[in-house]
């Protein structure tokens, strides 16, 4: 070993002799391997000063430590060895980081968003990500423990992510770790956080005495692929080379641990070269171990395991991230202001929230389709006409266009498949799945109904071979399926697999036989699917009118709710015009029964964005509110409730009460709701006194309320609905919503006006 060079020991010698036979190598195939001349490999083998850069270059190749084959210990080499004499390993970190500062910058300051012409600076885009420490997908759980976490109505939004594990801050793993495996779905955000920690070391913020060093996996592949071998380390020197760093510069940097270095996309190498690019990292992580180290990959795609290696993964996006995103968005992207960007981002927030957009919500997990909302909502400052359009967009997205605008080219048998089958394939999935009411599926089935399809395709051998590999080909470069536990897949999105499913009838239209669908108008869970096909068909009015005809015999046979629906018709007439009836129908239906959500959460949405609240409506409202407080208080008094409870219920009583007289008009009635409240004791009165007046009056002063408000207002009845009744009566709602949503779509202006008026009418058969 001189201060030019390393020079191996005779051991050392020995045992690159053994592997270069082992290896089947000659000392000249060797040197052609590593691109470099003869003359270094002599004298490696004979003992005599190698450069640094070669030594360790041969070693590697050879598989070897090159600290063993230099014959010294370990530290000794990494500080003294590699270290220029005379050159402090700090200060020539400051100048190796001055002199990469540029092509840092070039690498990670900007972000090329799909179908945004200009390149968005990092800074102005970036939003904070959130890390699990367990891999949800190799978790042991069955479906029964799935489907115990999971519920219809919040989709799959952070579904398996928050339930069990807390996530940690994208920052603090960076600090917690030294060697990571960073995994996510597609357009999750992990080269995004790559190039945010390369620009944080950048500036000092991060990893202040480390070089940080970002590579695209994809790109080091494709750069080496002409050579005999890829070497890692030769393309690094490489690299630094052109930017003024010589050979013995930065072997120091890297044998002294002071790099940080992120590894972007192995998920993206081809096929035919990632286990060449798999064997050299190893090789290269194993000969600079002490530097920090963190790969990315997608959460499907990484098989290997990299030794000393935590695998964590990016969490999808909460509400807080989803608004910090959408709101840099509008500035950076739409180039609004800082006031615009804030009023823009809380009406994109507003209308997402909105119930009917639930399906839409939940899309916006990953920055991918984040950005997707954004584009399609800067249009017209609203969320599409049509949903199943959007949904299209994302699955194209999703399928092709991300891979594409990145030159990224798959090359397993998934990949031939063109977009046009995929859709196919999916829909069969989607379909099969969701009829049954399957939203988690073991592979085992899917992959059965993968060959089920590929049967039907092709003359293809080897089914099962591959319907495991399109399998894989969908969980890790599409992201459609995603593993929820070992072996347990289910759709990403709830949305996506409704869509896919109403995409395949709706594409067989023709031959389909939509009584069978319309059977299902009384399941909620199918409701998104009936919209989503009303829809997408050219002309929907034979199946609106199909869907009216059948919503009208869920209750046909029951005598006392066709008994109520008179009475709802009656009701209703009296009170507004025919413009609002449907309104005004839906209002008194839900303020007459006991549903599972109350009046005020329905009257938030969009049901009664077209609904005048007048005097009568007001006034009607309040005296269902007093009624229902009555109820609460007969209620607790009869399940035995701590009597203390009671003067909350009369509290809210007498509050509901004063506001209803005070809206009365009728002076006649004014008077007698009066008397009633002279009745009732005070709020501010004696315990005692309370549960004394219950006891001895507050029936009868029930009865008499009652009576008092059927005979001046004509509501109030005591339908004395058994559960079933009440089931049916809220299937018999939802559909009805469920239909008047849908009728938007009617071409038929007549036949849609026909539906709307008879929407809660007593059934007439045809």
């Amino acid at each position: 070993m001189t201060s030019q060079g390393l020079r191996a020991s005779p051991e050392g010698i020995r045992a690159a002799k053994t592997a270069l036979t082992d290896k089947t190598l000659t000392q000249q195939k060797l040197a052609a391997a590593l691109g470099i001349t003869r003359q270094p490999v002599s004298k490696f083998f004979a003992g005599e000063p190698v450069s640094r850069s070669c030594f360790v270059q041969i070693c590697q190749q050879l598989g070897l430590s090159w600290q063993k084959v230099v014959g010294l210990a370990e530290e000794a080499i990494s500080e003294t060895t590699l270290q220029p004499k005379g050159i402090d390993l700090d200060v020539l970190v400051r100048e190796v980081r001055q002199k990469r500062q540029e092509k840092i910058q070039d690498q990670c300051c900007t972000l090329q968003m799909l179908d945004i012409a200009q390149a968005i600076p990092l800074s102005e885009i970036y939003t904070p990500v959130s890390i699990l420490e367990e891999i949800t997908s190799q978790q042991w759980r069955e479906i029964s423990d799935l489907m115990n976490d999971w519920c219809l109505e919040s989709n799959f939004q952070g579904f398996g992510q928050g339930n069990h594990q807390r996530a940690l801050a994208g920052l603090d793993a960076i600090s917690r770790y030294s060697k990571l495996m960073l995994l996510g779905k597609p357009g999750s955000g992990k080269t995004t956080f790559l190039q945010y920690l390369a620009m944080e070391c950048n500036h000092g913020k991060l990893r202040p005495n480390q070089v940080p060093i970002f590579i695209r996996l994809k790109e080091f592949a494709e750069d080496t692929q002409r050579e005999s071998e890829l070497n890692l380390l030769q393309y690094l020197l490489q690299e630094f080379s052109c930017n003024g760093v010589e050979e013995e510069s930065t072997l120091a940097v890297l044998a002294g641990g002071k790099a940080l270095i992120l590894l972007d996309a192995l998920d993206e190498v081809p096929l035919s070269h990632v286990d060449k690019v798999i064997r050299e990292i190893r090789k290269f992580i194993q000969t600079f171990y002490k530097n920090q180290f963190v790969i990315t990959c997608r959460v499907s795609a990484q098989k290997y395991r990299f030794q000393g290696f935590t695998e964590v993964e990016i969490a999808d996006f909460q509400e807080q991230q989803r608004d910090v995103f959408v709101r840099q968005w509008f500035m950076a992207v739409a180039h609004l202001s800082s006031k615009e960007g804030e009023s823009t981002c809380n009406i994109f927030t507003q209308q997402l929230n909105l119930p009917e957009n639930q399906r839409i919500r939940e899309l916006a997990n990953t920055p991918i389709l984040l950005h997707l909302l954004c584009l399609v909502f800067r249009v017209k400052m609203q969320f599409p006409y049509k949903p199943a359009n959007l949904y299209e967009q994302a699955l194209n997205i999703l399928l092709a266009r991300w891979d594409e605008t990145r030159g990224i080219k798959r090359d397993d048998f998934y990949a031939h498949l063109n977009l046009a089958n995929k859709k196919k394939l999916l829909c069969y999935l989607a379909v099969h799945t969701f009829v049954k009411g399957d939203y988690f599926f073991t592979s085992d089935k899917i992959q059965n109904l993968i060959c089920d399809y590929l049967s039907n395709q092709s003359n293809t051998i080897d089914l099962q071979q591959h319907s495991i590999a399109v399998l894989q080909g969908i969980e890790a470069q599409d992201g459609l399926l995603v593993e929820r536990a070992r072996g347990i897949d289910s759709f990403s999105h709830l949305a996506f697999q409704e869509y896919l499913t109403a995409k395949y009838i709706v594409d067989d239209a023709q031959n389909y036989n939509w009584q069978l669908l319309i059977n299902h108008i009384g399941e909620e869970r199918w409701h998104n699917l009936l919209f989503l096909i009303v829809s997408m068909l050219d002309n929907p009015d034979e199946i609106l009118q199909l869907m009216k005809d059948k919503i009208d015999e869920l209750v046909a046979a029951d005598e006392k709710i066709q008994s109520y629906l008179v009475w709802l018709h009656q009701k209703t007439s009296e009170v507004v015009n025919s413009q609002q009836v449907f309104a005004a129908r839906a209002f008194y239906i839900i303020c007459s029964c006991t549903f599972t959500h109350s009046a005020n959460d329905v009257l938030a949405g969009d049901l009664f964005n077209n609904l005048s609240f007048n005097s009568e409506l007001a006034l009607d409202q309040l005296l269902f509110s007093t009624l229902n407080c009555v109820s609460e208080l007969e209620l607790g008094f009869e399940q035995n409730l701590h009597h203390a409870h009671a003067f909350n219920y009369i509290y809210a009583l007498n509050i509901n009460f004063d506001e209803a007289i005070n809206v009365v008009n009728d002076a006649e009635f004014r008077e007698e709701l009066q008397k009633l409240k002279r009745g009732l004791p005070s709020a501010e009165g004696n315990l005692e006194k309370v549960v004394y007046w219950w006891y001895e009056n507050g029936k009868l002063w029930n009865q008499q309320l009652r009576s008092k408000i059927i005979k001046y207002r004509n509501i109030g009845y005591d339908w004395q609905f058994n559960q079933q009744q009440v089931r049916l009566l809220q299937q018999y709602f939802e559909a009805n919503k469920l239909l008047r949503d849908c009728l938007r779509y009617a071409l038929d202006s007549r036949l849609k006006r026909k539906i709307e008026d008879e929407l809660f009418l007593v059934y007439q058969k045809r």
